[in-house]
């Protein structure tokens, strides 16, 4: 009898077992969810980082935009440099536009 007792006993702990089991696994997020999950952690870093780059691009285009700008004036200032000297060797300005 102590056997079929302990059997029984053995039984409903291992019944106790799977049900916890059952339930637990129940209760644990389906792989939609994960992955809903993560696109919610993703999507803030991923803006930030368009947002990283957008500022860094227009940095960029910033100092082209500077660089542009100061090379047209040297080059404005080489043209009337040409200009002087041309005036000073043949007395005359050129007849075309440099």
């Amino acid at each position: 009898m102590e056997r079929f007792s302990t059997i029984a006993t053995t039984v409903a702990t291992l019944n106790d077992s799977i049900q916890f089991l059952v339930e637990t696994s129940k209760s644990q997020p389906t792989p939609q969810q994960y992955s809903q999950e993560l696109w919610n952690v993703v999507q803030p870093i991923l803006a930030a980082q368009r947002e990283l780059l957008a500022a860094q691009h227009k940095t960029e285009m910033e100092f082209v935009r500077i660089m542009v700008e100061a090379r047209y004036k040297d080059t404005q200032a080489d043209i009337r440099g040409i200009k002087q000297a041309l005036v000073k060797l043949t007395g005359t300005t050129p007849c075309c536009s440099l």
